[in-house]
């Protein structure tokens, strides 16, 4: 099935400061269970579900495609929001430093449809857009996203601004224990040269079609 990951990777744990985080957001979450890196990296994330890793210098957040539209900053942070889908073969991303915008890429196939601001370093040897997203990361963690143990803590969140009606469907399915393997990452060494692709931000229109972003190259 391959790759399909969608949330913001910012370079501080705010495990401890986890509600001003949330405030700088502008999220409300309700906490809903302890899970392990394994579960919280699985793909395709529900709308109402945020899963939180923290590792010693960052907070990654997996959330779903739909929420990482738009470009998300903290005051005097450095903070990667990414989009990846290799079922839609397409992908996003948006890198801020301090509120500013640094470089935002959207990509769809093999076509570059929005690529501004100055290359990140990690781009001298990442060419492909799926590589900068998985270097980037580990550069904005402090560690390489393949080093986390699939067995790592993780914490699983629900919006609680969401309607009643969609946080209990929510929470029926974060209370499912059985996922799928194929929709789990595989932590292999040779994942890393798989090619992913991208998304549609605020500012690019996109076609006129009841499919969300994710579908619309399917």
């Amino acid at each position: 099935m391959g790759f399909n990951l969608s949330g913001i990777a910012i370079n501080k744990n705010f495990e401890a400061d986890f509600d001003y985080l949330q405030g700088k957001l502008g999220w409300n979450l309700e906490k809903h269970s302890e899970i392990d890196f394994e579960t919280a990296s699985s793909n395709w994330k529900d709308e109402e579900i945020c899963d939180a890793y923290f590792s010693e210098q960052g907070t990654l957040l997996f959330i779903s495609m739909d929420r990482c539209t738009e470009s998300f900053s903290v005051e005097n942070q450095n903070v990667l929001t990414f989009a990846l889908s290799e079922t839609s073969m397409a992908f996003n991303i948006i890198y801020t430093e301090n509120c500013i915008e640094k470089r935002s890429i959207m990509q769809v196939e093999d076509h570059r449809m929005h690529d501004e601001g100055e290359k990140l370093a990690v781009e001298s040897t990442s060419e492909d857009p799926s590589e900068i997203i998985w270097n980037q990361m580990g550069v904005v963690l402090g560690k390489p996203f393949w080093d986390i143990a699939p067995d790592a803590k993780a914490t699983r969140y629900i919006f609680s601004n969401s309607k009643p009606q969609l946080k209990e469907e929510a929470k029926s399915i974060v209370s499912e224990t059985a996922i799928p393997k194929d929709e789990k990452i595989t932590y292999e060494n040779d994942q890393l040269s798989i090619k992913t692709k991208k998304q549609t931000p605020n500012h690019i229109k996109a076609p006129i079609s009841d499919k969300k972003w994710w579908e619309f190259w399917k």
